[in-house]
C-alpha cells in the first residue's frame, strides 16, 4: 500500500527549493559591494567557488583541513615508474555535460584528452563475458530475460538506452530540473522503484537494469535501502532535460592528471588558501560569520570573521564541525540523511600491456566482481611498455585481494605482468575527503531531505558534490559552486 506523501504546497516549494537552487540564474548589471567570504574546504568545489568570488572582486580565504588541496580530485605519480600516473579520485568529465567544469578548463587552457575507457567494453554478465556487439543482439537480450517490448526498444535505440523506455515519457512532467515535487508525482517517493517498473510492464531483468530490485515488495518487504520511483524518474528526467545521453560514452580527462585543475585554482588563489586548518566552530548570525580553526602542526587556535561562509565539505565532515546556533531541524535532518558513497581506487602497474596478445576487444572491463568492479587503462599517452590499469573496489581492500580478484576474473590466457598494486583507501588516506558522490536518497526521504539540503542557512551557503541535483562529482561541485558564487555576489 502506498503511504501518504509529505505535503508540499507550491508556495513552500518555491520558498524552500527553487528560489535558492536557481540562484545561479541571477544576473547583475553593476559590480556588487566587496564582501569577505570564508570557504571551508579546498576541494574542487571550494577552490572554484573561491576563485570565482575572487575574480568578482571579493576577499576570500579558503580553509582546507588536510595538507593538500583538491579533495576527491587526486592524481598520484609516486611510486609509479616511467612518468606514469593515476587519477585515484575523479576519473573523467563528459561533453556534452560538465558545462561549468569545461568552462574552467577552457579558461585556463588545460590539455584535454579523449578517454577510451568506455569504448569496446567487455562485460561479465552472469558469469559470461560478452562484447558490446553480443549485448546488442536481440537473441542475447532475450536470453537474459528482457521482454519483447524491451528488446524492440533496445534494437531501435541501443541497449544502453533501455531505461528511457520507462523513464523517458515522464520527463515532460518536469518543468524545473531542481524541483521534483508539485507535478503530480509526489506519492512515487513512497513507491519502490521495482514496483513502479513492474506496473509499467518491465521484466524482472528490465527492472534490475533500470536500478530496481528484481523482486517486488510483495516478494521482499520494502526497506529504506530501496530506491524510490520518484527519485529515479527525476534523475533520468534531468539528464534528458539537459539533452544528455543515458550512457556517457564520450568521456575525457586532463593530460597529466585531473588534479591539474584544482592545482591551477590553488596557484591563482595563492596565500588565500590555508592548508592544515581544520574548522572546529562556525558561529553565524544575521550580520556575518565567525570561524574558529586550528592551524599548522602546533594546532594553534585562530578565528576569522567574514560576511559569508561557504561549506564545501561532505555532510559527513560537516557533522564534525560545531555550529552555533545549531542548524535548523530541517537542515540538520537533511545533512544527516544524505547518503554518501565510499570506495577505494585500485591501481595495477604492469610491465607490459599483456592483454594485447589475448584477442580481447579491449581492457575496458565491467567485471561483475564486487572486489574490483571496473578495469580500464589510464595514462595511456605515456610512452614506454609499462602501463597502469585502474579499478574501483570497496572502501577497505588489501592489495593482495585486489590482485587475486583480477587474476580470477581476467578472461585472457596470457600471464599478466603486474608488478605493483596500490589501493587508495579514501577513508584512511584522505579523512577530510570522506564520502565521495551522493547516493540515492532512501525510500520516502526525498521530500524530507532534498528541499532543505541545498538552500543556505542565513549567511552560510553549501557547495560541493553532495549539493547539486545530479551527484556527478566534478560536475556537481563546480555547478553548485557557481550557484553559490552568483548568490553571494548578488546579495
Amino acid at each position: 500500500m502506498r503511504a501518504n506523501p509529505t505535503a508540499l504546497t507550491r508556495r513552500r516549494m518555491l520558498q524552500t527549493t527553487t528560489g535558492a537552487l536557481l540562484a545561479g540564474a541571477v544576473t547583475h548589471a553593476a559590480p556588487s559591494a566587496k564582501k569577505r567570504i570564508i570557504v571551508i574546504g579546498g576541494g574542487i568545489g571550494g577552490l572554484s567557488c573561491a576563485y570565482d568570488l575572487m575574480e568578482r572582486g571579493h576577499d576570500v580565504t579558503v580553509l582546507e583541513a588536510s595538507r593538500r588541496t583538491g579533495g576527491h580530485v587526486k592524481t598520484i605519480y609516486d611510486p609509479l615508474p616511467d612518468g606514469l600516473y593515476a587519477d585515484v579520485g575523479a576519473e573523467q568529465f563528459t561533453n556534452p555535460g560538465y558545462d561549468t567544469y569545461r568552462e574552467w578548463v577552457r579558461k585556463f587552457d588545460l590539455p584535454v584528452m579523449a578517454y577510451e575507457r568506455r569504448r569496446k567494453m567487455y562485460a561479465n554478465v552472469r558469469g559470461q563475458w560478452r562484447t558490446e556487439e553480443e549485448l546488442a543482439e536481440a537473441k542475447t537480450q532475450r536470453e537474459f530475460g528482457f521482454n519483447e517490448r524491451e528488446v524492440a526498444y533496445m534494437q531501435e535505440h541501443g541497449w544502453k538506452n533501455m531505461p528511457r523506455l520507462y523513464f523517458g515519457p515522464m520527463a515532460a512532467k518536469f518543468q524545473d530540473e531542481y524541483q521534483p515535487f508539485g507535478i503530480g508525482l509526489d506519492e512515487l517517493d513512497h513507491v519502490v522503484l521495482g514496483d513502479w517498473l513492474a506496473e509499467q510492464g518491465a521484466s524482472e531483468t528490465g527492472r534490475s537494469y533500470c536500478g530496481g530490485s528484481r523482486l517486488s515488495s510483495k516478494e521482499k518487504p520494502a526497506t529504506e535501502s530501496d530506491v524510490s520511483a520518484l527519485y529515479r524518474i527525476w534523475q533520468d528526467s534531468i539528464v534528458k532535460m539537459r539533452g544528455l545521453p543515458v550512457f556517457k560514452r564520450e568521456v575525457f580527462r586532463l593530460k597529466g592528471g585531473n588534479q591539474l585543475l584544482p592545482d591551477t585554482f590553488a596557484k591563482h588563489l595563492g596565500e588565500r588558501v590555508r592548508k592544515n586548518c581544520p574548522v572546529t566552530l562556525l558561529e553565524h548570525d544575521a550580520n556575518g560569520v565567525t570561524v574558529t580553526f586550528t592551524e599548522g602542526p602546533d594546532k594553534k587556535e585562530q578565528t576569522l570573521k567574514a560576511d559569508y561562509a561557504v561549506m564545501c565539505v561532505s555532510p559527513m565532515v560537516i557533522a564534525g564541525i560545531k555550529v552555533s546556533p545549531g542548524w535548523p531541524e530541517t537542515k540538520k535532518f537533511a545533512l544527516a540523511h544524505t547518503p554518501m558513497g565510499m570506495q577505494s581506487r585500485i591501481v595495477l602497474q604492469a610491465k607490459t600491456r599483456f592483454w594485447e596478445g589475448d584477442n580481447l576487444p579491449s581492457i575496458n572491463f565491467e567485471t561483475g566482481s564486487s572486489t574490483m568492479s571496473l578495469v580500464y587503462e589510464c595514462a595511456h599517452e605515456v610512452p614506454g611498455e609499462s602501463c597502469v590499469l585502474m579499478g574501483s573496489g570497496p572502501p577497505v581492500l588489501a592489495p593482495a585481494d585486489a590482485l587475486a580478484a583480477f587474476r580470477k576474473f581476467y578472461p585472457g590466457k596470457n600471464k599478466d605482468t603486474i608488478e605493483q598494486v596500490i589501493v587508495h583507501e579514501w577513508w584512511k588516506e584522505e579523512p577530510y575527503a570522506i564520502g565521495c558522490e551522493r547516493h540515492a536518497f532512501a525510500l520516502g526521504k526525498l521530500a524530507q531531505v532534498w528541499p532543505h539540503l541545498i538552500p543556505p542557512v542565513g549567511r552560510v551557503h553549501f557547495a560541493g558534490a553532495a549539493y547539486d541535483n545530479l551527484p556527478w562529482g566534478q560536475d556537481a561541485a563546480t555547478r553548485s559552486a557557481r550557484r553559490v558564487t552568483l548568490a553571494i555576489d548578488a546579495a
